[in-house]
């Protein structure tokens, strides 16, 4: 498998190295990025933390809703193009936070950060590459994907040493910076000889085909069969990561082993990435899908059930697993689906949830906390939820006639 990759990669390492790069830059608007300046913020805006997380969850919300608007644009004009306005505004967003002055400009900065960084970086990243490969579609996925981990482990340790020499506003200037040097090369990189050509192609012999009319997402039954399997793994995710402190304390974990397993999370997730991306190609995505939440079943039955500090590297792996396979298993779906000429619309869409889903559980999880539901309850909860959504994806997937591939992306 190491040696197929390896070939594939040098074979189109321009294209690939685009979506790697493009991925990687979205976590300059990715929460665990934005949360390392929550102390500086609310010293120098003099706001609670509640206020500040107010603040985010608004703009959160905001960008979620003009996501879905926004992403289908990719449909209609090149990558490079897209791509080029997409980094250009991150850019605007982190220059935006460094001269902020008041609470209102630092609302519009997170809303830029949140839907040119996750949302439209992500979306640029993992669409245009869907676009591009057909017969190795996984394994492409899962390269550029790698983006996300890398990100995670570079970016903060580079915050904060950047926050002990220089203040917030430097820091994000300097964010600024990086992201016009790294944005710049992954434009150059961008083109994939032949596959602008096949996509525009495609999208001309397609659009305009009576047999690939327009598409109603909420109430394709395909669509909303397997919607379910797919929010789950960032909803459920964020929420028990957002509130680890107080998990740890329920559990009687110190926080500084639970710190440390979350390297294990991201070299799990960066392993399934890898690993993932084969499988789909072998199998399709529309069989795998039933299966992409079965790590995060077992993860779910160790909070629910035990409270052994050996549960603690389990469960991180068990959800980087799942976060690897959800991520991939998902573009490759809607590709399967919907034909690559619609993927910039139904992505946007699936992106916009997802944006929204990672913005509502740590409040919901919160929420629960307040009426006495602690976090190894909502465990048991989630489970159940996962069962059902992996039974709903289940029956689609075995419902052949209901599974159509929209059209031939070849």
């Amino acid at each position: 498998m190491l040696r197929d990759y390896w070939s594939f990669g040098v074979r189109n390492r321009r294209y690939l190295t685009f979506g790697l790069l493009v991925m990687g830059l979205s976590s300059f608007g990715q929460t665990f990025f934005i949360a390392l300046f929550g102390e500086s913020l609310r010293a120098h805006f003099s706001i609670s933390d509640g206020e500040l997380g107010s603040l985010y969850a608004l703009a959160t919300f905001c960008s979620a809703l003009s996501l879905g608007y926004v992403g289908r644009l990719i449909d209609h004009t090149s990558v490079r193009r897209f791509a080029s306005i997409v980094i250009g505004m991150l850019v605007l967003a982190c220059l935006s936070m460094a001269f902020s002055v008041n609470v209102f400009m630092l609302g519009l900065s997170f809303y830029l950060l949140r839907l040119f960084g996750q949302g439209l970086m992500v979306h640029t990243g993992l669409t245009a590459t869907a676009r591009a490969f057909s017969d190795h579609r996984g394994k492409a996925l899962g390269l550029v994907s790698l983006g996300l981990p890398v990100g995670e482990a570079v970016l903060p340790i580079a915050a904060v040493a950047s926050l002990a020499l220089l203040d917030w506003r430097l820091t994000w200037a300097l964010c600024a910076a990086v992201l016009v040097v790294l944005g710049s090369l992954a434009l150059r990189l961008e083109r994939r000889p032949g596959a602008a050509k096949r996509f525009v192609a495609g999208h001309k012999a397609t659009s305009g085909a009576p047999q690939n009319p327009p598409i109603v997402l909420w109430r394709d039954t395909r669509f909303l069969s397997v919607l379910p399997v797919i929010i789950a793994s960032p909803f459920i995710s964020t929420g028990f990561f957002f509130h680890q402190t107080r998990l740890a304390a329920e559990k009687g974990w110190m926080m500084s082993w639970v710190a440390i397993w979350f390297v294990g999370y991201a070299a799990v997730r960066a392993v399934g990435l890898i690993g993932v991306g084969p499988v789909v190609d072998r199998f399709t995505a529309r069989r795998l899908v039933p299966f992409v939440l079965l790590p995060m079943m077992f993860a779910l039955i160790l909070l629910g059930l035990f409270e052994g500090a050996w549960a603690v590297p389990l469960y991180l792996g068990l959800f980087g697993l799942t976060s690897a396979a959800a991520g991939t298993v998902g573009v490759a779906l809607w590709a399967e689906l919907y034909g690559i000429a619609r993927l910039g619309r139904v992505r946007a869409s699936v992106e916009a949830i997802n944006v929204v889903a990672t913005g509502a559980s740590p409040m919901v999880f919160g929420l629960l906390v307040d009426q006495g539901v602690d976090l190894t309850r909502q465990a048991q909860a989630c489970l159940a939820y996962v069962v059902v959504a992996s039974a709903l994806a289940a029956y689609f997937s075995r419902n052949r006639n209901q599974c159509p591939v929209a059209m031939n992306d070849n």
